[in-house]
């Protein structure tokens, strides 16, 4: 969503397979590679040294979307969970040790980056000490390199941009390094199928929808509207509205919380799929506050719950820097087996929720695809982006990835893309007759 709760989660450090493959309706994956160099306290290990250059690294998810640089380069993307770091040479100075080193990671662009080659060179701005970065923006007491409203330095990282109007940092090359990067298009999967013979067969295709609130948790915020709209759409899907439950949020305690309810819907269904048997439709759609310090533990409940037993799970709302999904902030549980589908439209979604998820998942992508979004998405598209994705699934269709994708991204409307794709298509062995 537009609107952020936002949280300082690390990237990760993780070998890079090139041989993985992605389909967006208007972005590419993309391999970056540069040589960059970091500012460091003397003595530390080369554990901490990476540590201290995954912080570094995180602020390119600022850079790509900045506007200032987005006025020279064009076009937007964001930083990918999966790259590796090379240390290099060292170099003592007053301040503390200079280290140098090799980049290179998966990232998400728009693919008209490669309209007329598949490399390209990509300017980058980092902060030489990411510790004192932010300080060096303030005046008066105010960062004047970020975000007007979201100034804090834990926001820093994801709203910086340095040339800026009235940023101290303007044109300052000493604490802002400014490197040239080569971005290289990866191959992007061209006629693949979710694996619909392990989707329809069986009795039943469950599916669970999640929308958080906004704003707050009342009937009057954003997201309390998205659970209505949808809940009215549905129906047009050929699903039957069987129980609606409204639950006042709890605490861990098991007291009642302050302020808003959580609204669960429960819809049953049938139809004939393109196979020709008969399919039972079982949806559960589910309003509530789903911040990951939220003392009220529905969401989280409910969503592991998902995470083992539905076939589609779909997400709208906060995605708080991956804070909100983070397989860690939930009760522990394990994936089963199962072929299973995610949809998480949040904003940045996807330099959070694609490495660990299939990672943690059996089977990894051989048994999982993920859909995210690279950018902030806003709420205005939510209810449609939704429809989107599931009609093709509810309608007991056969639809390609490619033609998915190219509908969550006409579903967008007069709104810009969100560079949204799909990971983990590349394995699947179904073709339709």
């Amino acid at each position: 969503m537009k609107i952020f709760i936002l949280a300082l989660i690390f990237g990760t450090l993780s070998p890079v397979h090139a041989q993985d493959k992605y389909y967006g309706g208007k972005s590419t994956e993309a391999i970056l590679r540069f040589e960059g160099k970091i500012l460091l306290a003397p003595g530390l290990t080369a554990t901490q040294k990476r540590e201290a250059i995954d912080v570094q690294v995180q602020h390119l998810i600022g850079h790509f979307q900045a506007p200032t640089f987005l006025a020279k380069f064009k076009f937007p993307g964001v930083l990918g969970q999966n790259y590796k770091v090379i240390l290099a040479r060292e170099e003592a100075l007053a301040g503390g040790v200079s280290v140098a080193y090799r980049f290179e990671g998966k990232v998400n662009y728009h693919r008209n980056v490669f309209r007329s080659s598949n490399k390209t060179t990509v300017p980058l701005n980092l902060p030489l000490d990411p510790e004192a970065i932010y300080e060096l923006g303030v005046v008066r007491g105010k960062n004047r390199c970020t975000d007007v409203h979201y100034n804090a330095p834990g926001d820093f990282f994801y709203f910086w941009d340095p040339d800026m109007d009235g940023c101290p940092l303007k044109g300052n090359s000493t604490d802002v390094l400014r490197l040239k990067g080569t971005l290289e298009k990866l191959e992007n999967t061209k006629a693949t199928y979710p694996e619909y013979d392990r989707l329809y067969g069986k009795d039943t295709l469950k599916a669970a929808i999640f929308i958080g609130y906004i704003d707050n948790s009342s009937n009057r915020d954003i997201g309390a509207g998205t659970y209505r709209d949808l809940r009215a759409s549905l129906p047009q899907l050929g699903l039957t509205l069987k129980e609606e439950k409204k639950q006042f949020r709890t605490s861990s305690n098991g007291r009642e919380a302050s302020g808003g309810v959580n609204n669960r819907a429960r819809f049953e269904g049938e139809v004939v799929n393109q196979f020709g048997e008969t399919m039972k439709l079982e949806l559960t759609l589910l309003l509530s506050e789903t911040e990951s310090d939220n003392s009220d533990p529905t969401f989280h409940q409910h969503l592991v719950d998902a995470y083992q037993n539905a076939d589609l799970v779909a997400y709208d709302g906060h995605s708080g820097l991956g804070g909100n999904l983070d397989l860690n902030n939930l009760p522990v549980f394990t994936f089963n087996r199962n072929y299973q589908i995610f949809f998480f439209n949040g904003c940045s979604s996807y330099p959070y929720f694609n490495v660990n998820y299939f990672n943690s998942k059996p089977g990894g992508s051989r048994n999982l695809e993920i859909i995210t979004a690279g950018l902030p998405t806003l709420t205005s598209t939510s209810e449609s982006n939704m429809l989107a994705f599931l009609t093709p699934f509810l309608s007991g269709h056969l639809t390609s990835w490619q033609n998915i994708m190219n509908r969550i991204e006409a579903s967008n409307g007069e709104e810009d893309t969100y560079l949204m794709g799909v990971n983990g298509d590349e394995d699947n062995q179904f073709l339709p007759r």
